[in-house]
């Protein structure tokens, strides 16, 4: 099997619907936290079909995700990240052979086929204008889609040099009007949280109060940092050097130390305590995040029917990844610290011991 394929349970250990429930719940009463502008919402993780999620969690439907977006009620429009480095490094998202540029083209026309939403798109970390690059962005606005450039920052993630006009302040912004931006991308590591955090920091130069919020399955922020599924996160983007730990600014807030989070976020967080002090008006509900577990609504740790299960499936996974991953080593495409980094999951994921 491939990384995009998907297994067929004969027994669950997700509920889907109760999934989908708290979700919508709580993104709505993310949204009407903002009634001076907008919400832009990171979407983590694969959004139209995530056959990770559907292979690590038996029960969950892969195409679920937009479901939970096109039903809640809410005007909203869209904002596709694609990253500068990974356009000229072709960094591969499946092991199906595809270019970054091939998948991430394939991914943006899928997306307006399914919700007849024609996304705008932020080029982000771009540090020169290579041929390559150009080439790209010709490309889509051949196709009609409106593209903005969004710059590499020197000393990021310095907050004094993110949130100045050196910083956010050079990027080109983003017009939208709608309550609601979902901000999206075709892989990890895309620029979807500095996309969301420039455009509330421009919004504001416009007179719009926006906010901003995390809508993210993975890492599960109150399964235990060794559960499987957190693990299997891990392995799954061993080849940019996520891990996972429990939230720090969590832990000072609110003398709770089992909050887990994961690196990018916790290292992000600074840029967003300084974005608040120097731009965000104090009433903003941005001002009530104390950690960057409270910029999140993941709801995907209630709806586990069955811990041992998942544990399992989850191990599972951690096993196809280093497969897969040994795969790309062998086409000379992968890094072997890839491989070691997913065997040394593994042997965590197996001293697991399930909660029921």
């Amino acid at each position: 099997m491939n990384s995009k394929d998907v297994i067929e349970y004969s027994e669950f250990g997700f509920d889907t619907q109760t999934y989908v429930r708290l979700q919508q719940q709580a993104l709505t009463e993310r949204i009407h936290q903002f009634p001076n502008g907008t919400l832009y919402l990171e979407i983590g993780g694969k959004f139209l079909y995530d056959p990770h999620a559907a292979r690590v969690l038996p029960g969950f439907i892969p195409t679920i995700k937009p479901k939970i977006f096109t039903e809640v009620g809410e005007k909203y429009s869209v904002i596709y990240c694609v990253n500068a480095e990974d356009i000229e490094g072709n960094r591969m998202l499946h092991n199906t052979g595809e270019t970054y540029t091939e998948t991430t083209l394939s991914l943006i026309h899928s997306f307006e086929e399914s919700l007849g939403e024609k996304p705008q798109i932020a080029i982000n970390v771009v540090s020169t204008w290579s041929e390559s690059l150009k080439q790209f962005r010709e490309t889509l606005e051949r196709k009609g889609y409106q593209t903005y450039l969004r710059y590499k920052i020197a000393g990021y993630p310095q907050a004094e040099q993110v949130i100045s006009e050196e910083g956010y302040g050079k990027d080109e912004y983003i017009p939208v009007t709608e309550p609601l931006v979902l901000v999206i991308g075709p892989a990890s590591n895309s620029g979807k949280l500095s996309t969301c955090l420039g455009q509330v920091y421009l919004d504001q130069r416009h007179g719009r109060d926006s906010g901003f919020a995390k809508y993210e399955l993975f890492p599960i922020h109150n399964l235990p940092l060794g559960h499987p599924v957190n693990l299997a996160y891990e392995a799954a983007t061993a080849d940019i050097g996520d891990y996972n730990l429990y939230d720090p600014y969590h832990s000072a807030a609110y003398d709770i130390h089992d909050a887990v989070n994961y690196n990018r976020d916790v290292d992000a967080f600074p840029i967003i305590q300084t974005l608040l002090q120097k731009i965000v008006p104090e009433n903003n509900f941005m001002h009530r995040y104390k950690s960057p577990t409270d910029m999140g609504m993941n709801k995907a740790g209630f709806a586990i029917t069955n811990d041992k299960l998942v544990a399992r499936t989850a191990t599972e996974e951690i096993k196809r990844r280093i497969q897969w991953f040994s795969e790309q080593v062998a086409n000379g495409h992968g890094e072997t610290q890839w491989v070691e980094k997913c065997k040394t999951l593994l042997e965590r994921a197996l001293k697991y011991q399930p909660r029921n």
